[in-house]
């Protein structure tokens, strides 16, 4: 899994959720992302925005008349603070279950350990949910960077 895992969400300041979709929704924005740009009409009016944005760096025209744009370092900040300022809840878990630890990204520590059991459990039908909370242990995975700065 990657270190910087995705997350499953929707802002609704729509600036903050372009750079997150540019970003592949990643759980830490300061961190490496699988992605990091955003295609558009290049006359388009949000091409216009983006331009006149200190959050976005246009990159090369892509064929059929879309510019990509990509989120600056200063974008990437801006949503950092803005994931602290509404209080994103995903968080990194660490599950361990049989000698193995997964990051789990889930809103809280019940939410991670439901999510990978569901994961697990077509391999282990006879595991019931009770068998396996016994067995497994789930912690916070260590602060992220968005956290650390305040």
């Amino acid at each position: 899994m990657s270190e910087n895992p995705t997350v499953n969400r929707y802002l609704t300041d729509k600036a903050m959720d372009h750079i997150d979709h540019a970003l592949g929704r990643p759980l830490d924005p300061l961190g490496k992302t699988y992605r990091a740009y955003f295609a558009i009409g290049k006359n388009s009016e949000l091409a216009n925005e983006f331009r006149a944005s200190p959050h976005w760096a246009e990159g090369q025209e892509v064929p059929g008349g879309l510019a990509s744009f990509h989120p600056t370092q200063e974008g990437r900040h801006a949503l950092a603070d803005h994931l602290k300022a509404i209080g994103d809840p995903h968080r990194g878990y660490l599950v361990s279950f049989e000698g193995h630890t997964t990051m789990v990204v889930a809103k809280s520590r019940s939410g991670a350990r439901y999510s990978y059991y569901l994961r697990i459990s077509d391999c282990l039908p006879d595991m019931t949910f009770g068998d396996f909370v016994e067995r497994c242990s789930v912690r916070v995975a260590s602060p992220l960077r968005r956290q650390e700065a305040a």
